[in-house]
């Protein structure tokens, strides 16, 4: 059987932080197929109109609909009950790491401000979810 390209949704409001999230999957083996949105109701709407994302990278503090609400329209719908949402915020308050937790996000990863750190918790995370991940192409 051959290999499918996974895809993936990052939904973050700040260029820099997606760019560096997606530089993080491209350094995978398996790099996925990238799709950036920019704010909470642009991601609700590419997932209303396409259902074959296999993961959802989501900050939380976003403009129009917030991350919040987004994971929770995400966990209503049932053709989205198998994709795994890792949740990506600078926050450090570990209220809002339960809460997502319990609102059914897979995982929570803090946006570190070393870079080398970030990658390494992200790329822990997704292969953690059997994506992408499980090896990288360089250790950079």
């Amino acid at each position: 059987m051959a290999n499918m390209v996974k895809k993936v949704l990052i939904v973050d409001d700040f260029p820099l932080d997606a760019e560096l999230t997606k530089r993080v999957l491209e350094s995978c083996k398996d790099a996925p197929e990238v799709v950036i949105v920019s704010d909470g109701e642009e991601a609700l709407h590419e997932l209303g109109k396409t259902h074959d994302f296999d993961a959802i990278l989501l900050d939380l503090a976003l403009p129009k609909v917030d991350g919040f609400e987004v994971l929770k329209e995400i966990s209503a719908k049932p053709y989205l009950s198998h994709v795994p949402v890792v949740v990506l915020s600078s926050t450090r308050n570990e209220a809002d790491r339960i809460r997502t937790l319990m609102m059914g996000a897979k995982d929570f990863v803090e946006k570190a401000l070393d870079y080398s750190a970030f990658k390494e918790d992200l790329t822990r995370k997704l292969a953690r979810h059997g994506l992408c991940c499980t090896r990288l192409h360089d250790r950079a």
